[in-house]
């Protein structure tokens, strides 16, 4: 196992890869990667977009899909990508059971073009779950208004989550009430409440590349990190409350707080700002292979969640609560449109292929 990734494991933090393909899985780079102390794998349309544009690992499948009779692009890349999630699953097994079924998970997402529409994510979700069919699963339902009930309905149905494209503290709170919602509405004769797990994916690097453009020179770099701290409190006052204390003692568990989007976007800062300022028990740090890369391969001190808003400015004098609001809740707008339009390239690729 790799020291570097061992020292974040010892402040009770898993790291997991933004980053999957079918030439990943078979020449044995994931299973690299899981030896070096990788712990889950997330996936989106954007990385699927991009494996099937850079390899020809896909070409035969799609070919075997379209004489089989399989012409529609959607379902060709369901075929493609539950494959891949499927064998990724079966790789990270072994962690999730030694885990205790706490960790160990890869992520598959929902149709982003369904992130305003309920009942087709439900629908949706539910049919990534059953075809991939390994416990360790998880379904990326976007953090939208439409998205929290998926949430709910999803983990009631013992249905693992990871809700992705948080930027807002108040759409944090919103998802993580929707889990402890859907545990409560686990009908526990026939699921066990102990295998069901959520992730809130709240998002870091492109919140400083907004916010840099309105703050003073010394917040600089700094907002993105200070707001998933106080994310991170949201989380300790949501989990210790009394109410999920009794979810806690039939076997719940927490729903982890994951840092993505941890790369950072101006070459100016640290290349590993996102994962040394982000240190704190019971989260997830899911890093794209360049920062994984830095992670191994430099020897870090890690302290413990460090607060760069050390001068104890108060919220008011950083950025005003309605102007943050307004850049998270355009991020989110921007974020699903960049998922849809990769998912529209992904499709197009595949049409190439097919054609």
């Amino acid at each position: 196992m790799n020291k570097e990734i061992l020292k974040l494991n010892s402040k009770n933090q898993s790291v997991w890869i933004d980053s999957i393909s079918r030439g990943m899985i078979k020449t044995g780079k994931i299973n690299s990667m899981v030896e070096d102390g990788i712990s889950g794998i997330t996936s989106n349309p954007s990385i699927f977009q991009k494996a099937l544009s850079n390899e020809d690992s896909y070409d035969e499948d799609i070919k075997e899909l379209t004489e089989s009779g399989i012409n529609d692009p959607k379902k060709i890349f369901h075929k493609l990508s539950i494959k891949d999630i499927t064998d990724a699953c079966k790789i990270l097994l072994p962690i999730y059971e030694k885990k205790d079924k706490n960790d160990g998970f890869v992520s598959i997402e929902i149709d982003p073009k369904f992130s305003k529409d309920t009942e087709k994510s439900i629908k949706e979700g539910i049919y990534l779950h059953e075809s991939i069919n390994q416990p360790n699963v998880m379904i990326k339902v976007p953090g939208t208004n439409e998205g929290i009930p998926v949430i709910e309905k999803l983990i009631s149905l013992g249905i693992n989550v990871n809700v992705t494209l948080l930027f807002s503290r108040k759409m944090y709170r919103k998802s993580a009430n929707a889990y402890i919602e859907g545990l409560n509405k686990i009908n526990t004769e026939k699921i066990n409440i102990e295998d069901v797990n959520s992730v809130a994916s709240f998002f870091i690097s492109r919140i400083d590349t907004e916010v840099d453009k309105v703050v003073d020179d010394k917040y600089k770099g700094k907002v993105a990190i200070w707001n998933a701290i106080k994310a991170y409190e949201d989380y300790e006052n949501i989990f210790s409350n009394k109410n999920f204390k009794d979810i806690l003692n039939k076997g719940g568990n927490v729903q982890k707080l994951l840092w993505a989007s941890t790369s950072v976007k101006n070459p100016n800062y640290e290349k590993l700002l996102y994962v040394e300022n982000l240190v704190a028990p019971m989260t997830v740090n899911t890093v794209p292979e360049d920062v994984y890369k830095e992670i191994i391969n430099n020897e870090i001190d890690y302290s413990s969640f460090k607060n760069l808003n050390s001068n104890n400015s108060s919220e008011s004098e950083i950025i005003e609560t309605d102007q943050l609001n307004k850049i998270t809740d355009e991020l989110l707008e921007v974020g699903i449109k960049l998922f849809e339009d990769a998912f529209d390239a992904l499709i197009q690729e595949i049409k190439n292929k097919i054609s």
